[in-house]
């Protein structure tokens, strides 16, 4: 965990839009190109984002050598608030929009825009998935975000540095920063859930067909966690952001895979940490465990708890017809059913 670090004020910005690097490398992160330019001319590296030590879409280091930068065809703007990036993937849109939670601390009730790029070729006028819009509108941004698309010059630019950089570091400053994001009629909402009893709430991947990792034997799973009384078997792609914010004030733990959703947990509305749900984490073997969750649990102290249930069966990546994962893992069934029933015989 890194010591928070100051906003970043320029005067006379200029920042670019992405733009497509024709014959560039297949690198996905040096096919486009974007970013904003200090007054001097010079790249400002602090507002492009980087995963562990690879940059993502940074343009040159000078403003004259950069594509997309068209002086007859410069917007001007007084002010600008510029939150970074808006990614497509689910679980890299919740973390790697921490520019703008940061601002949202700040910046609430101010009626200037939240100027973002967006990880899309600018043919693309809409989002291509609905789970970006539908974030923003939690945050309060529904009507307030803009796209960057032409370059523009701001007399003054207000953003932050990265608070969160995957594969590398967390700062400090993430847990109040997710904490304070949320619109506050949303929080209030959430803040009004009280527990329905003492329950879990299993995160199911069983039903998906694509993505990162399958759990082979996750259906035979769920179908033994069917007859343990206090056990809830939920399947987040099948909820809104509401209800899936909601499960860590309705719960008393929350267990699953690594996934996406499980890192909605820092913005659920809490005084004090018992007042959402613990968080135990299936792991299946060392790779299936990114650091993106010891980074938060370090950031937020949420002290949650992992548990190895990595099974020894050889796997078939795609074993299956239909599937289209990146990998496969094999887990010990009977591991997760007695550590989950003791736990269920535990809170009755």
């Amino acid at each position: 965990m890194v010591k928070p670090e100051p906003l970043i004020i320029e005067e006379d910005a200029t920042i670019l839009p992405r733009w497509f690097n024709i014959n560039e490398t297949k690198d996905w992160s040096l096919r486009f190109s974007q970013g904003v330019f200090n007054a001097n001319g010079d790249h400002i590296e602090a507002l492009s984002d980087q995963r562990g030590d690879r940059k993502l879409f940074f343009p040159p280091s000078r403003l004259e050598d950069a594509k997309g930068y068209e002086p007859e065809k410069i917007k001007r703007l007084k002010f600008m608030l510029y939150g970074g990036t808006l990614y497509e993937h689910f679980g890299d849109m919740l973390v790697d929009t921490c520019r703008a939670y940061q601002l949202l601390r700040l910046y609430r009730h101010c009626k200037e825009p939240i100027w973002f790029h967006y990880a899309a070729p600018r043919s693309v006028r809409e989002f291509r998935t609905p789970t970006i819009e539908a974030w923003l509108n939690c945050l309060g941004l529904a009507n307030r975000f803009r796209l960057i698309r032409r370059p523009m010059r701001a007399r003054r630019l207000v953003s932050c540095p990265q608070i969160y950089r995957d594969l590398k570091w967390i700062s400090s400053d993430y847990a109040p920063a997710a904490k304070a994001s949320l619109h506050p009629k949303l929080r209030r909402q959430l803040e009004g859930i009280e527990r329905n009893g003492k329950r879990i709430a299993y995160l199911s991947r069983h039903k998906l067909t694509n993505g990162t990792s399958k759990f082979i034997q996750e259906g035979q799973l769920v179908e033994q966690l069917r007859s343990i009384p206090g056990v809830d078997i939920i399947c987040p792609e099948e909820l809104n952001f509401e209800e899936k914010l909601s499960l860590w004030r309705s719960h008393t733990y929350i267990i699953g895979f690594p996934q996406g959703c499980l890192m909605l947990k820092p913005f659920a509305p809490r005084q004090e940490p018992d007042q959402i749900a613990r968080q135990i984490f299936l792991l299946a073997g060392p790779k299936c465990f990114p650091s993106t969750w010891l980074n938060i649990n370090s950031a937020c102290q949420f002290d949650d708890l992992y548990l190895d249930c990595h099974g020894s069966d050889e796997i078939t990546l795609n074993g299956q017809p239909g599937d289209q994962f990146s990998r496969a893992n094999s887990i010990d069934v009977g591991i997760i059913i007695s550590v989950i029933t003791e736990l269920a015989a535990s809170l009755q």
